[in-house]
């Protein structure tokens, strides 16, 4: 697939999966997103991934899109986790990731949905970050 294939794929669609590693280990987790810019928005609780993504941010990121039968169409982008964090001066990027994932109804899933006994907003701040593009990649099957 060319770019803008890529590109467009990215743009379509909102949910991938993420690999992310840590000590050699790897782990993959579903990931609601929003492309724009080079770079895919998303949200999260804090957990094992986010602090796999702090210990190395080098990740991957693989959007499958179905056809009708057999026809498939794949991107996987790899890139570098960045934080948006929540502190005076850094308002403009945690702003713009939530404008772009708020235009879903459930822009906040599966990130806020962590099981748990505790109560979420009394011990888990939430995290907005991004994943630059470094570089893509994409394929397709057709009948």
């Amino acid at each position: 697939m060319s770019m803008l294939e890529c590109t467009k794929l990215l743009t379509m669609n909102r949910l991938g999966h993420l690999a992310c590693a840590k000590d050699g280990q790897p782990y993959v987790v579903p990931l609601h997103y929003a492309y724009a810019d080079n770079h895919l928005y998303a949200f999260s609780m804090p957990g094992k991934k986010i602090e796999w993504m702090r210990s190395n941010p080098l990740v991957s990121v693989q959007v499958l899109e179905r056809g009708q039968g057999r026809e498939w169409r794949s991107v996987i982008v790899d890139g570098h986790y960045e934080e948006l964090p929540d502190r005076i001066g850094d308002e403009c990027g945690r702003d713009y990731a939530w404008s772009l994932l708020s235009k879903h109804h459930d822009w906040w899933e599966p990130g806020a949905l962590k099981p748990a006994t505790l109560s979420v907003l009394d011990h888990s701040p939430h995290v907005f970050f991004r994943i630059s593009a470094e570089s893509m990649s994409g394929r397709e099957a057709t009948d």
